[in-house]
This record gives structure tokens, C-alpha cells and sequence, in this order.
């Protein structure tokens, strides 16, 4: 455990005990946090995980995946996964998949595969379910890779899997995902994903055309839709998309996650100035969008940043960042992460359920994902970013920021994983 090295409200004082304040949701026993990957001390970022489980039986615990990105640069770097057997007693060394490798384009220009995780009940089969991007190496003197992203007409990112082979224990290279020339859809790598009753996989993700000129002018935004595909055990299938939802406002909409719940879909969707939440009644078909609010009516606060689902029985949960008092500054509002329950007639968010799943530790947290892992024990996993010139003076694992003395930018932070009990 971490020592936070500071006393915080709503009741609890260190980094890794329970956290117990009230009022709570009746459902939540308490939460608890430890680190899987140390970063702080080991001068490195992991960034943006995506968590997966095989299920287990009553013999075997579930098998856990997580996928980190090792952060080398803004929002980018290497992508490692590990896992473990034991329900976090142990971890694996984090894994380079070699099938996961770049390739090599002109001018210096890759095209690099970005995955989440997935597992298909009907087949049984374990996927690394993602979508290309591009970045290009700058040079410079540093004496290593100095890579940002690379954008261009000329060139799309691919819908793109890579299946876990149990016999290798490695995953297969990656594959893309057939698409009409004519469709320029793309997905969401680490959003929430949805398996229909007929083993379809509902992906939310991206429209960027073409657009039905009888509808007037295209908008300068892309649209946020759900894929509709399947999975036949070798390949990944585009059958259909549903409703486009479009803000043109700022950069647009961005990073959806959808859930099942109750016999409707929910979908949450990230903006530059506000959090959308939206429902429909098959997974493709969605109502229009509402921004997120309280349940009293004000605004939820998150903005710039991704929110997840979390559900357990008979209650939906948000976990996601706000504007508040504890933010102590930290980049977008990052941190601390919170939970509350959701009216799911409403879509509103209720207040008084609020609580802290990681307390603020002066590193943006707004990166993370979310598992069911056994009927007992739900798991938040987020990476730290901390980016800065550091002096590596510390009190506890605080670290204290001296641009005067050292003259070069470094990214730093844990991968941290909360467990979340359940009564």
C-alpha cells in the first residue's frame, strides 16, 4: 500500500485503506486501493489501461488482463499486458506482444494497433479488439524513439483484432477488420462493449461519413454511432451501425461507452466542455443526448475526459472525474475519480450516493477501465500521469516540481487498481 502522506476528508487518511464515509451506496461494502505496476519509483507513466476477464468456475479463479500503455510521450508509447490467476495476488512481468508490432510507412510514419479486451461467451474466445493510429518518429538527440501522432488525409485508422491463444499464451498478430471503402467508421479501443443474447458485439465508436447531402451541410465534427458486429471465432464482421450523434461544438464528441442494464442500452460519451449521456432500447438506436447532471440539477462537472459504467444487481453506477475542492490542481480536473449511483429514469446522476474510488496524489487519473471480476469484487484499474521537470525530492510519494534545477520533461505514475466490494 501507499502511503498518501496527508490527512483527506469524507473519512478515510491513507492511500490504500477502505474508504468509509457517509451517506454511501447501500450496495458497496468498501473500496480499497493497492498499485499492480510501480511507476513513481521506477521513472515510468502507465497510461490508460484496459482490464478483460476470461471467467473463471468454482475451481479456477477468472484469469485478468490488463493492457497499460508504458507513457514515452504525449498519449503515447509502448503497449504492454499482464495478467494474473490469483485475483491480483500475483502479477505477470509485463508482456510485449511482438504480434502487436507497428508498420513501417514512408517519412518516418507508423501505423500502430491500439486494443482493448473482450470476451465473446458464444465462441469462448478471448479478443484484443482495437483500432489503428498513426505516429511519426521526430529524431532529435535523445538516442531513443521521439514519436507524437501523425494525422493526414491520406491516411485511416483501421478497426483491427488480435485473439488470444491459450496453447501459445501469446496473441495471434492483428488483423483488420473488413470494411466498404465507401464507410469511414472507427471505435472506441478502450470503451465498454456489449454482447447481444445472439453473440453480436455492440462497439461504440466513430462516423466520419459519408454524409446524406439532403440533410444540408456536413457537420465539421465527427458522430458518435455503435457497430453492430460479429464474431464467428477467426474473424471480426461489420454488420450494421446505428443512430449518429453529432455536437458541433469544441472538438466534438468523443471516447463512448455503452452497457446493458434493465433491458435498455446506456451510453456515456466524452466532450471537450461537458459529459453526454444518452439511452435506447437496442443497443443501436439512441435518444438524444443529454448533458450529465446531478440529481438536483446541477451540472456533473466532468469534462474533457472519459466516464465508465459499473453495475452490480439492481443498481447502475457512473465512475468518472469533476470539477471540485479536492482537485488540488490536477490537469482536466483528473482526479480524485469518483462513483455514484445513476437514476436511470432520469439519467441523472445521484448526489448523495458519491463516493471516492482513488484519491487525489497530484497525478491525472481520467484514463481507466472497469471489470466484473467475481460476484463480489468489482475492479477500477486507472494509470497515473504525472508530467513535469522533477527534482524526485520527495515527502512520502509526493514528488515536488524544481524547473529551476533540472531541465528536462519526464512522465511518471503507478498502475493502481481499487477493488471494490460488494455487501
Amino acid at each position: 500500500m501507499i502511503g498518501l502522506g496527508m490527512t483527506m476528508p469524507f473519512g478515510f487518511t491513507n492511500f490504500g485503506e477502505t474508504f468509509n464515509f457517509s451517506p454511501s451506496p447501500q450496495e458497496i461494502d468498501r473500496i480499497e486501493n493497492e498499485v499492480i505496476l510501480h511507476g513513481r519509483r521506477n521513472n515510468q507513466a502507465w497510461f490508460e489501461p484496459a482490464v478483460g476477464v476470461i471467467p473463471g468456475n468454482h475451481q479456477e479463479d477468472p484469469q485478468v488482463f490488463v493492457r497499460a500503455t508504458l507513457l514515452t510521450g504525449n498519449d503515447i508509447g509502448p503497449q504492454f499486458y499482464l495478467m494474473t490467476n490469483d485475483l491480483g495476488k500475483t502479477w505477470s512481468n509485463p508482456i510485449l506482444c511482438q504480434n502487436w508490432y507497428k508498420v513501417p510507412l514512408e517519412n518516418n510514419v507508423f501505423e500502430e494497433p491500439w486494443f482493448g479486451f473482450f470476451y465473446h461467451t458464444l465462441t469462448k474466445k478471448f479478443i484484443a479488439i482495437g483500432h489503428t493510429h498513426f505516429v511519426r518518429d521526430g529524431g532529435g538527440t535523445t538516442g531513443q524513439k521521439n514519436e507524437s501522432h501523425y494525422r493526414s488525409p491520406e491516411l485511416k485508422g483501421r478497426v483491427v483484432f488480435s485473439l488470444w491463444n491459450p496453447e501459445k499464451a501469446d496473441f495471434e498478430p492483428w488483423e483488420r477488420m473488413k470494411l466498404s471503402e465507401e464507410l469511414d467508421l472507427g471505435i472506441y479501443y478502450n470503451g465498454q462493449f456489449h454482447e447481444k443474447e445472439d453473440g453480436t458485439i455492440l462497439i461504440p465508436g466513430y462516423y466520419r461519413g459519408p454524409w446524406d447531402s439532403r440533410k444540408g451541410k456536413a457537420p465539421t465534427t465527427r458522430g458518435i454511432t455503435v457497430l453492430r458486429c460479429k464474431y464467428d471465432g477467426k474473424n471480426l464482421q461489420y454488420i450494421e451501425h446505428g443512430s449518429i450523434h453529432v455536437i458541433e461544438e469544441a472538438r466534438g464528441l468523443a471516447e463512448p461507452s455503452v452497457i446493458h442494464f434493465k433491458n435498455r442500452y446506456f451510453m456515456t460519451i466524452r466532450h471537450d466542455l461537458r459529459s453526454y449521456v444518452t439511452s435506447g432500447v437496442d443497443g443501436l438506436q439512441f435518444d438524444e443526448l443529454k448533458p450529465w447532471l446531478f440529481d438536483d440539477g446541477e451540472d456533473l462537472g466532468n469534462y474533457n475526459t472519459q466516464q465508465k459504467w459499473l453495475k452490480h444487481n439492481d443498481t447502475l453506477y457512473l465512475v468518472y472525474n469533476r470539477k471540485s475542492e479536492l482537485n488540488n490542481g490536477v490537469f482536466r480536473s483528473r482526479a480524485p475519480l469518483f462513483m455514484a449511483e445513476v437514476d436511470t429514469d432520469t439519467l441523472r446522476v445521484r448526489r448523495n450516493t458519491e463516493r471516492i474510488v482513488f484519491p487525489e496524489k497530484e497525478a491525472r487519473m481520467g484514463n481507466f477501465n472497469i471489470a466484473n471480476v467475481t460476484k463480489e469484487e468489482s475492479w477500477v484499474i486507472t494509470g497515473e500521469w504525472l508530467q513535469g521537470k522533477f527534482d524526485h525530492s520527495h515527502k512520502g510519494d509526493r514528488f515536488w516540481i524544481d524547473s529551476s534545477s533540472i531541465n528536462y520533461i519526464q512522465y511518471i505514475g503507478d498502475l493502481l487498481l481499487a477493488r471494490v466490494f460488494w455487501k
